[in-house]
């Protein structure tokens, strides 16, 4: 019985020594003072804004925080209740209404959200000290034993924990919250791109609902045209010829508001696919575009702010990913360390008790043509994060000055008559009635009002479209390019 009771008192402490070595092995690993990768990456539950877009106010590129960076905040109600003209099931959108219901509801957004789960999760993993202690125990109670009391049997225990010495747990730590900074970046990007295309897609629809109303109007007005034309006919006050004329061109106005219909109803199907609103739902534009005022921007800003773009930023972590992958590569020549306690017996009920060490010797494999490969990533990341600034920078200048072009044509003041074109169309239209002017003048006065309305909407789309490229090149918001009148 004593001689039990000590073997389980020498096993404990074998145990107890293994423990201590254990914990020695998992701080080993982090001894050298570091930076927390958690420390500048927050977990997706504390990030309650949608983060994007810059604005044109300064920022140092160290104030950039992927987890704290905002364009707009989500209402707390969802997006369809606050929409939603109960009376006639209408969903009535503004600009901004648009951009945070495709933020919400986007499909492709909505999906490409989960993969910041998946890289919290692996920085998680990670944190984890990879290497557990693993135990061997050895008992030969059948044995041939010519030395010895009875009942004594040969046995040994052994305890073993991997020790990393050259701080590859800070490495892994490192690479792990670098990847996940660069995949929050690339959700950025990617809001940042729902949000211009949902510009793009909302003033098409926009541009094409003024189209078909300039074509609805002028339908209806050679409809009524051709109405006075036939009564002027009966009466002898009118010619054949002017008839027909009139006719064919009332069926060719009739031809064209089908068309900008048709035109109209597919700019919003791929609005409602883009906001993920069902095929059928009800949308009604708002026309704030037409009230706008327009700000001007510099060219140099905008293309400071591009250096601050999201995919810009998310290449930068790509580097940081890389460089931590190369140190982690230089680490990993220095081989690990296997140690800890040993007790046996033998069958003479002789008594071991020490420790066992183990180490890789680097002799055929050093490491080198891994730390090789990981160095030409990381001059590849950063080639491409040169590029790609150069890019945005390039990009930026196109946008600014096709924004600064349409915003002096929007500006221009129009022609004095073409402001009075409608006033003199209507005085036409009397004397035509009481039979003071022939019809071609009042076809040629339409047709002077209509490419005049024609030209203003194609001048507003094109300062729409080009402020949606801003905001897409640069990251700067439309609340920031515009002011209400």
């Amino acid at each position: 019985m004593d001689d039990n009771s000590g073997r389980l008192r020498r096993a404990g402490m074998v145990v107890a020594l293994a423990c201590a070595l254990t914990a020695f092995g998992c701080r080993s690993a982090t001894m050298a003072q570091r930076r927390t990768p958690t420390d500048s990456v927050k977990s997706a539950d504390e990030r309650h804004s949608v983060p994007g877009l810059a604005s044109l106010g300064s920022a140092s590129p160290a104030e950039l925080d992927p987890a704290k960076t905002t364009i707009l905040q989500v209402a707390d109600q969802t997006t369809t209740d606050s929409l939603v003209d109960s009376p006639a099931n209408l969903m009535r959108l503004t600009t901004r209404q648009a951009i945070e219901t495709a933020l919400v509801q986007n499909p492709d957004l909505v999906a490409l959200r989960q993969t910041e789960g998946v890289s919290a999760a692996a920085l998680g993993v990670a944190e984890t000290y990879p290497f557990n202690p693993w135990v061997q125990v050895q008992a030969t109670p059948y044995q041939d034993a010519r030395v010895g009391g009875s009942g004594t049997t040969a046995h040994y225990v052994l305890v073993m924990q991997q020790i990393q010495l050259a701080h590859q747990q800070q490495h892994r730590e490192e690479a792990a919250g670098a990847a996940l900074n660069g995949v929050r970046w690339n959700l950025l990007q990617a809001e940042l791109l729902n949000i211009a295309q949902t510009q793009r897609l909302y003033f098409a629809a926009v541009y094409q609902q003024g189209l078909r109303d300039l074509a609805r109007v002028i339908a209806d007005n050679n409809a009524q045209l051709l109405t006075i034309l036939e009564r002027q006919l009966a009466a002898g006050a009118a010619t054949a010829a002017d008839v027909a004329m009139v006719r064919m061109d009332a069926r060719s106005t009739r031809r064209q508001r089908q068309l900008a219909e048709t035109n109209l109803q597919t700019a919003l199907l791929d609005l409602r696919r883009h906001l993920g609103l069902s095929p059928d739902a009800e949308i009604a534009l708002d026309d704030e575009a037409f009230r706008w005022e327009w700000v001007v921007t510099t060219k140099e800003h905008l293309t400071a702010l591009s250096a601050t773009r999201p995919d810009v930023l998310a290449a930068h972590a790509d580097i940081d990913a890389a460089r931590a992958n190369t140190n982690l590569a230089c680490a990993a020549r220095t081989p690990d360390l296997q140690i800890g306690p040993f007790y046996a017996t033998n069958e003479g009920g002789t008594n071991f008790l020490g420790f066992r060490a183990q180490m890789d010797l680097p002799v055929i494999n050093n490491g080198m043509p891994l730390v090789r490969q990981r160095e030409a990533e990381l001059n590849q990341r950063a080639m491409t994060w040169q590029q790609l600034q150069l890019r945005a920078g390039l990009e930026a200048q196109a946008a600014a000055d096709r924004y600064e072009r349409a915003r002096q044509l929007w500006t221009e003041p129009n022609e004095k008559d073409a402001a009075n074109l409608p006033i003199e169309l209507q005085r036409l239209e009397e004397q035509f009635k009481a039979g003071e002017v022939d019809v071609l003048r009042v076809l040629q006065a339409r047709s002077s009002l209509i490419q005049n309305r024609r030209a203003d909407l194609d001048v507003l789309n094109e300062l729409l479209q080009a402020a949606t490229a801003v905001t897409a090149s640069t990251g700067v918001p439309l609340e920031s390019l515009t002011t209400a009148k």
